[in-house]
């Protein structure tokens, strides 16, 4: 207990200066349960704090729940995965190229080939989306092919958000896919400051805009590292945690990254790959400005971190997985 609490104090130094690693709030789950938790001054533990593209993993929970539930193959092409009276008007033109050929799986994995990989410079396609887009994922799919479909790995906000297009597709009325968040997985195992929200054409912000209180991001790192299981009662479809793990390519960066989730400890392209004390089984969810939420099976824990870094160099995720669980017992 002593050595966590040092972690967790260490966690916060400089909390407060945007030049410093600025934590605003922490927390570690093992077993199941709550060990510690902190704040930074100005924020209780039922803030809601804004996970950037940590939503992008609880968009991609969300939509495999809900394509399961559809019998939805993954490997359909995503020309050929909305009803005829809920196609965005993109389908009609990605149909007269190779856009045709994307594949659901290839929005997942982050291999479209669309040309919006993410640049944050003042002129960047995905400032100009974020900031300027009225359909989020209409701007994204417009973007023309710089790789054929299914060919290289490139990370993607954009893409995350037509796959929440493709999401509501899958149901009859927008008021029912407005609803399925919290019907599906915030309510089932106790999320209460969960909001996921929209651009102004109402589909949800998937690859960005999910805010939650400390405790509730944790509930939704335990939910997925217990592939759905939650007080003994599978909420969740199972099935998502493997997929969320399993590399999106052979090699390089993408062999470190699988369905809309992070595999860190991954010995070939895993961001701490050289952190020998992180398990090569950790997924994250990872979020802009040092988010984290680091879910590690073989040793039943869960880590949150929440912060607004501004100097990467600030922050490094890999020691503190690293630091908490050479706290915890094996």
């Amino acid at each position: 207990a002593a050595g966590l609490q040092e972690v967790m104090d260490q966690a916060f130094v400089g909390a407060g200066d945007p030049n410093a690693a600025n934590a605003r709030s922490m927390a570690v789950v093992y077993r199941g349960r709550l060990l510690a938790q902190k704040q930074a001054e100005g924020f209780d533990d039922s803030t809601p704090l804004l996970g950037w593209s940590m939503t992008k993993t609880v968009n991609g929970m969300l939509f495999y729940q809900k394509a399961t539930e559809m019998g939805l193959d993954l490997n359909t092409k995503v020309v050929d995965a909305f009803p005829a009276d809920r196609e965005p008007p993109w389908v009609a033109q990605w149909r007269q190229d190779d856009r045709r050929n994307i594949t659901v799986n290839d929005l997942l994995f982050m291999r479209a080939g669309l040309d919006i990989a993410d640049d944050y410079g003042p002129l960047g396609k995905v400032v100009k989306m974020l900031y300027g887009q009225p359909s989020m994922a209409d701007y994204a799919a417009s973007q023309p092919l710089v790789d054929p479909p299914g060919t290289q790995w490139a990370y993607s906000t954009g893409v995350a958000d037509i796959i929440s297009q493709v999401a509501q597709g899958m149901f009859a009325t927008d008021e029912e896919y407005w609803a399925y968040p919290q019907k599906s997985l915030f309510e089932p195992i106790g999320v209460t400051t969960g909001t996921l929200t929209t651009d102004t054409s109402g589909t949800w912000v998937g690859g960005s805009y999910l805010w939650a209180d400390t405790g509730d991001w944790a509930r939704m790192g335990q939910a997925m590292l217990d592939d759905g299981k939650w007080d003994g009662s599978q909420v969740l479809e199972p099935g998502w945690w493997d997929l969320a793990g399993t590399p999106a390519m052979p090699d390089g960066p993408g062999h470190g990254y699988g369905a809309q989730t992070w595999i860190p400890g991954s010995p070939i392209g895993g961001e701490c790959n050289t952190a020998t004390d992180v398990p090569k089984d950790t997924l994250t969810m990872e979020g802009h400005y040092g988010q984290l939420v680091a879910m590690i099976p073989s040793r039943d824990t869960v880590i949150v971190r929440l912060g607004w870094t501004i100097d990467k160099t600030q922050f490094d995720k890999c020691q503190l997985i690293s630091d908490v669980l050479e706290t915890l017992p094996e």
